[in-house]
């Protein structure tokens, strides 16, 4: 009787044993990335960059192109602008118009992995260098095929309204 209780409590124990040495299978491939804020700073950076000088040489389309697909650009005493064509649109009749000098300088960015958002500060001279408008701006960007773009762009003139 011993030597077959003894035989049963090793299976036993052989089989605990074995269930809990089983390796997991890992069923996904998924990979999950480390947020880096210095990385995504400068990207925006970059990204504020190539807006200024697309709008410097009148190319609507790379300006269209630094926001996400259902961005929305909201302005001063205008309705919102929504999506890139419609912002395409607006960038084009502006650069037809004949568009001063524009400059750009990033205050402060801020975020995280989701959402990151950008204080800036802009101005638009005339060939002499004389500014004709300046103002403010907050803009807040978003991954969108592996770039950060900007989601939403909202912005104002430090200048007072003419008055009539």
């Amino acid at each position: 009787m011993k030597k077959t209780n003894l035989i049963k409590v090793l299976l036993v124990a052989l089989i605990f044993v074995t269930i809990s040495c089983k390796k997991e299978t890992v069923t996904t491939t998924e990979v999950k990335t480390t947020f880096n804020f210095d990385e995504a700073k400068a990207a925006i950076e970059a990204a504020g960059q190539t807006f200024v000088i697309a709008i410097n040489k009148g190319d609507s389309t790379t300006v269209a192109n630094c926001y996400t697909t259902d961005a929305k650009m909201m302005g001063p005493n205008e309705k919102s602008i929504i999506g890139r064509p419609a912002i395409k649109k607006l960038f084009g009749s502006w650069i037809k118009s004949g568009m001063p000098t524009f400059t750009m300088k990033t205050v402060e960015i801020w975020g995280n992995e989701n959402l990151m958002a950008a204080e800036e500060e802009w101005a638009f001279s005339d060939k002499d260098g004389k500014i004709l408008d300046s103002g403010k701006s907050i803009e807040l960007f978003k991954m969108e095929n592996g770039k950060w773009r900007m989601f939403r762009d909202c912005y104002n003139s430090d200048m007072p309204i003419p008055s009539k």
